[in-house]
């Protein structure tokens, strides 16, 4: 009899046993956002021009307070917890706003973990797992038409508008024929970090595109005109939305 309760223990332990390492790890997740709210516009001719606040060269946009973070930050923590619900998610944002560049080399740095003193900080202080680190990268553009076409010259940065008048776009619902295009595009990296052994266990690079010409029957010779300063932020915002939303998948599938 003995024999029986210690073999039925033994079993009992071995099923509790499994039944915890089936358990997913308790996550503490810091998800990091360097998108800022500044809008970058690039030419035919592959010149980008940094439409940051009073800096514009097209007109007085006031882009402050766009919420690129809080948009990615969001939707990050939404997905997050809809398949590990009970987990603990972390928002920050950037202190200070760092330019397309300086976020790609924060990327690089990451690779190698090494991150800045306040990030390093809040891992301790919040006891973090994991880290995601969202920042805007650069890249070919590639604006897909209503016909499934990739268009466009040169590259890109972040997150912002591309105009080119060598391409002659028709309007699918007015017939209506404008010389160039407007593309409002996302180019974003979302980098998937464990945070006691520093390696990354995942990356996500979102190269999105869209192609707008005129919205009317009227000849318009300035692709900016294509779209209205509000539809043009509405855009953008949902580009990013759709973007990080995409990605998260196969971001939480490394956790």
């Amino acid at each position: 009899m003995k024999q029986w309760i210690r073999g039925l223990a033994a079993m009992l332990l071995a099923m509790v046993a499994t039944v915890a390492s089936a358990q997913p790890k308790a996550l503490a997740l810091g998800v990091y956002s360097f998108l800022g709210d500044g809008v970058d516009v690039t030419s035919s001719d592959d010149s980008p021009r940094d439409t940051r606040l009073e800096r514009t060269s097209r007109e007085t946009l006031d882009f402050r307070n766009i919420g690129f973070d809080l948009i990615a930050l969001l939707v990050a923590r939404e997905a997050v917890l809809a398949q590990r619900p009970g987990s603990k998610v972390m928002m920050y944002r950037s202190p200070a706003p760092m330019a397309t560049a300086e976020q790609r080399r924060l990327a690089v740095s990451a690779t190698r973990a090494e991150l800045p003193a306040w990030m390093v900080k809040t891992i301790g202080d919040e006891r973090l797992t994991h880290l995601l680190i969202i920042t805007r990268n650069r890249g070919p553009i590639s604006a897909r038409t209503g016909a499934g076409d990739a268009i466009g010259r040169g590259h890109v940065d972040g997150i912002g508008l591309y105009m080119d008048t060598l391409y002659t776009i028709r309007n699918a619902t007015t017939g209506a024929l404008s010389t160039g295009l407007l593309a409002p595009h996302a180019q974003l990296k979302l980098q998937l970090m464990d945070a006691v052994s520093g390696d990354i266990l995942a990356t996500y690079d979102v190269r999105d595109a869209l192609t707008y010409g005129a919205q009317d029957t009227q000849v318009r010779a300035d692709p900016w005109s294509f779209m209205s300063n509000e539809d043009k932020v509405r855009v953008l915002r949902q580009i990013v939305e759709d973007g990080v939303r995409r990605a998260m998948p196969d971001l939480i599938a490394k956790l």
